[in-house]
């Protein structure tokens, strides 16, 4: 390829190169704004998963939304004025209570002081007969003793911690609510706190946005630190820095514009961005000072042809290990690798377009070198087959202690640390074991046969019986009957149809029956501070229940709710590590065999990489860190970024050789002159993925400390383990 005509380009015309790719860059980072994040976890299930299929016919059936939560704290929250802020706060959100959500968007509300009243609507002796908030605290306690455990759902033992629980419609406009409820709670003067999946989502959002904003700066400051250990020149950092910034407005400019919803993970694509991004920069900047022969379209031309062209390889190789996590079925992995993969293609553009004119515009000379490296990269190329061994016995070692290797998808690890609302929501979840989040069971069949409410009242007594032990709780519109007919279902269809009468006009338990009275839910609560192991275990064992139970002209569905998607995902994170790994390294060792024209250079590039790729369950169980939704995607980023630093000693070995080099000199010239830039590409890598540590994110800082130990070892595997593979006599 003729690449003068650009190199004259870039040497002639610096300033106006720089200006138009600043125009063309923030016309299409305007598009930026369009871009919006979501934190529901239920997204990262594929469409047509069961459970999601199940959820989502659950919600069309109630229109079912967001929960907002009202976390009550006080001395004693059976005192009548803490319960009249709750009856307040309660009517002023759910304004209409027989609308099902139709008008006020509140679909129902229950609180401490919704069961009082549901207990004192109760005929003698249990209740008045009248559904309203009593006066007398000792009724009130009576009330409290009636409902029996679930009465913990709603109180502590204590009496010092109660809540209230709003579900909204799908159609709801969840910012006025919220900004209703926020309202209410100010006007009362008991301490009420908001928590629940919507005020923790927005917090998310709001989160996740700033700590966006947090990244770029730390990621811009780490990588100038070791940029000015290299170059001792701030026109070094501007040269390299530069061209990843624009990489980074383009890339979020074009998601505006194709793929607007962001999650959590999307975060890390400015980090990645930014350490890759100069990686590139400083491979052309490295080797455009290495040229001191020709005047400068000589130099720039050569660069691009040479480094250039392992550069290009490398964004190649790259974006397929990006580019395989979009055959994911999760979207936000599949949005991650798109974001990832055309941030990565931007780089290159950018580092090509940009550095040479930096460079004369800037008229930079001067390149520091690291003292001692030449004699590290002869130790490396002499030492080659003891570093080897030491190589394969670690990866034996790690392959030991994959049975240890942990899934697990925990939605506080997504959450930022020290939120406000998060906080809350772990100090209600460890008070009431919670987190407000819905799991249920659908029930349909004719809800005004007796036969049939008998069923599934058996079947939740199944379910306490089986699970009681391990905190799980369920409730039903049969517990619900069961309290108006003193704790029996009634066989008389009389009294059955007035009860139910009865339970609609009150609104809470009545409004998971649908209209036809063909369909019902039964809520179950499950505890938020077990393992996944548990969670699975307590998924299962429902669903071996419902598997085993038999409704008369009726049907059971499976558990399905927010513990129910974890496990789901949870199921899936193996196979699809698995799926997208296997073929980002078909891929990458397909592109190696075209640029390279040879399948031996190619294997010999990948197999420092396959050493790393042994090496990562070993990296898991040291840092204890589990495989999530968020981990799942390094093993194929690794493929794309760890096979970089092989691609560039193979391309500088292959120039060596048709130098008329022999094997040995080929190998220590390639180490001692692209090794260095190697590490140089690799410090400031570890850079910018060190500033995503900093976000105070749990997932994502476990997903920086793999990556980055991951990235080092690629760097180590390509310096010290290569030069033992290039032994082989057959290469020329």
């Amino acid at each position: 390829m003729n690449l003068r005509p650009f190199a004259r380009m870039l040497v002639y015309h610096p300033k106006t190169v720089i200006l138009l790719f600043t125009i063309f860059t923030f016309i299409i980072g305007s598009q930026a704004a369009n871009l919006y994040m979501v934190s529901d976890m239920s997204v990262f299930l594929p469409k047509g998963e069961p459970t999601i299929e199940l959820m989502e016919k659950i919600e069309k059936e109630w229109s079912l939304g967001s929960t907002i939560i009202v976390y009550v704290e006080g001395n004693n929250v059976l005192d009548t004025n803490v319960l009249k802020d709750i009856e307040y706060v309660t009517n002023s959100v759910d304004t209409y209570r027989h609308d099902n959500g139709e008008i006020d968007g509140v679909i129902s509300s229950t609180s401490l002081v919704s069961l009082i009243k549901q207990e004192n609507s109760l005929p003698p002796p249990f209740g008045t007969g009248r559904y309203e908030l009593p006066s007398s605290e000792n009724l009130i306690r009576k009330y409290l003793a009636q409902m029996g455990e679930m009465r913990k759902s709603f109180v502590t033992d204590d009496l010092k911690a109660t809540s209230i629980m709003f579900i909204l419609s799908d159609k709801a406009d969840d910012e006025k609510i919220l900004s209703k409820a926020q309202e209410a709670v100010s006007h009362v003067s008991t301490k009420m706190t908001l928590i629940g999946s919507l005020p923790m989502s927005e917090s998310m959002k709001e989160r996740s946005i700033r700590n966006m904003a947090i990244i770029f700066p730390l990621a811009a400051l780490f990588i100038s630190i070791v940029l000015f250990f290299f170059h001792r020149s701030l026109k070094g950092i501007l040269i390299t820095f530069l061209p990843p910034t624009y990489s980074i407005i383009l890339t979020f400019g074009v998601l505006g514009m194709v793929s607007p919803e962001i999650t959590t993970i999307s975060v890390a694509i400015v980090a990645l961005i930014m350490g890759l991004g100069v990686d590139y920069s400083i491979h052309l900047m490295n080797r455009f000072f290495e040229e001191e022969k020709g005047d400068l379209v000589d130099r720039v031309e050569r660069t691009l042809k040479t480094t250039g062209k392992a550069v290009l390889l490398s964004t190649v190789t790259t974006m397929i290990g990006f580019g395989s996590l979009m055959i994911s079925t999760m979207s936000p992995i599949i949005s991650f690798g798109f974001g990832a993969t055309i941030g990565i293609l931007f780089c290159f553009m950018s580092a090509s377009i940009l550095v040479p004119p930096l460079i004369i515009i800037l008229k930079f000379k001067k390149r520091s070198r690291m003292v001692g490296w030449k004699r590290l990269a002869r130790f490396a190329a002499d030492n080659s087959k003891k570093i080897l061994i030491m190589g394969v016995m670690l990866a034996i070692l790690s392959l030991m202690v994959f049975p240890q290797v942990k899934t697990d998808v925990n939605y506080f690890d997504m959450a930022p640390k020290g939120d406000p609302v998060i906080e809350k929501t772990i100090e209600y979840s460890e008070k009431f074991g919670t987190s407000g989040n819905l799991d249920m069971i659908l029930i349909e069949g004719n809800l005004k046969d007796p036969k049939m409410l008998s069923e599934i009242s058996n079947l939740e007594d199944k379910l306490r019986e089986n699970l009681q032990y391990k905190g799980v709780s369920f409730y039903s519109v049969a517990d619900a009957i069961k309290k108006f007919n003193l704790g029996r279902i009634p066989t008389n269809q009389v009294v059955l149809d007035f009860i139910m009468s009865n339970l609609m006009k009150q609104g809470g338990s009545g409004s998971f029956i649908d209209e036809s009275f063909s369909k019902t839910l039964i809520i179950v609560n499950i505890p938020v501070d077990l393992s996944m192991e548990e969670y699975q275990s307590i998924v299962d064992k429902i669903n071996d229940i419902i598997d085993s139970t038999t409704i008369p002209n009726g049907k059971v569905y499976k558990l399905t709710g927010a513990t129910a998607i974890n496990v789901a995902i949870n199921d899936i994170l193996f196979e699809q590590q698995t799926r997208s790994l296997f073929v980002s390294l078909l891929f990458v060792f397909a592109s190696l065999i075209i640029i390279f024209r040879s399948s031996l250079y190619s294997a010999l590039t990948m197999i420092p990489l396959v050493f790393v790729l042994l090496w990562e369950p070993g990296i898991l169980v040291t840092f204890n860190i589990p495989l999530s939704v968020i981990t799942i995607s390094i093993a194929s980023i690794i493929v794309g970024t760890g096979v970089d630093y092989g691609i560039h000693i193979t391309q500088r070995v292959r120039e060596g050789l048709s130098q008329g080099m022999n094997k040995e000199e080929a190998v220590k010239e390639a180490i001692e002159k692209t090794g260095l830039s190697l590490v140089e590409a690799a410090a400031t890598t570890v850079g910018g993925l060190l500033a995503v540590y900093f976000v105070n994110v749990p997932g994502l800082q476990q997903f920086s400390i793999v990556i980055i130990t991951m990235i080092i070892f690629s760097l180590l595997s390509a310096v010290f383990l290569m030069p033992a593979f290039y032994r082989i006599k057959a290469i020329r």
